[in-house]
């Protein structure tokens, strides 16, 4: 009951956290996803009764995730070739939330008496892509960052507490990633067009790093609950626009650096789910 009663006070919290998005709809989105998995979990510690946690368990097992995740972007125009003012090393900053879905397979064992876990996960739908307009009196300058796919190989320990138990993992995170920054100019029949030459659409791979913490405990038989937070950094990404044609051709910013112009971005990601995990083979 101590647990749910910290359960319920987190709750609570919840509908007082300040907003993590810059907007009312994105921020609504992640804190309405947050009181509904701490509502599962508490509603499911009531439902396990004297489940008796499996804190000597070894083996496999495989599962199922779904939450709110936010993914946290910031681009740098190193040489100041967007906007309207032009400033070099001016940054961007922008989010979007998501619900990614997606599953996880790993082993149970013991290193002497410190048990162990090796998990790793992926996720391929409901992940966020986030824009953000970098000239907001043209209005024709638009970055964006998407999350195509999340990858993670994590290890870990768990502590039992009772019929519960806390585990603190981390590793390894590889994310397909697109970046593009978009610049339109008027065409020759005077309708806005893509410059392509000022624009660059890449798609990456990145390896990056991952930590997790939550809280786990057996339902019945073989299945168990298991509510999780997840952070994945990725680092900066370098990008380039041409820039070899038309007005300004050449030249990249005001201090007149040499093209192409360049772009850095950064992004973060942060992940609340609820996981259905089976044991196998026992």
């Amino acid at each position: 009951m101590g647990l749910l009663r910290g359960l319920l006070r987190n709750l609570k919290m919840a509908d007082g956290m300040p907003a993590i998005q810059s907007t009312s709809i994105r921020s609504a989105t992640v804190g309405s996803g947050w009181r509904l998995l701490n509502l599962t979990l508490a509603s499911l510690i009531i439902a396990a009764g004297t489940t008796q946690a499996q804190e000597n368990a070894t083996g496999f097992y495989v599962g199922a995730f779904s939450g709110p995740g936010v993914m946290d972007v910031q681009t740098t125009d190193t040489d100041g070739f967007s906007g309207y003012e032009g400033v070099p090393g001016q940054t961007f900053d922008y989010n979007d939330t998501g619900f990614p879905t997606g599953v996880v397979a790993g082993r149970h064992f013991h290193l002497g008496r410190v048990p162990i876990r090796f998990e790793v996960d992926g996720a391929f739908v409901g992940l966020p892509s986030a824009s953000r307009q970098m000239d907001p009196v043209g209005m024709d300058e638009t970055a964006t960052s998407e999350l195509r796919w999340v990858g993670t190989a994590r290890i870990g320990i768990r502590k039992s507490l009772g019929r519960a138990g806390v585990f603190l993992d981390g590793g390894v995170s590889v994310v397909g990633i697109s970046n593009s920054f978009i610049d339109l100019d008027p065409g020759t029949d005077g309708q806005m067009q893509v410059d392509h030459d000022d624009s660059f659409d890449d798609q990456l791979t990145r390896v990056g790093w991952v930590v997790g913490t939550g809280i786990d405990m057996p339902v019945a038989g073989a299945w168990n609950i298991r509510f999780e937070g997840l952070y994945v950094d990725t680092g900066e990404t370098d990008h380039q626009a041409p820039n070899r044609l038309d007005v300004n051709a050449g030249v990249c910013g005001p201090a007149g650096l040499p093209s192409p112009c360049r772009y850095g971005i950064d992004q973060r990601f942060a992940l609340l789910r609820l996981i259905l995990v089976r044991s196998i083979g026992r």
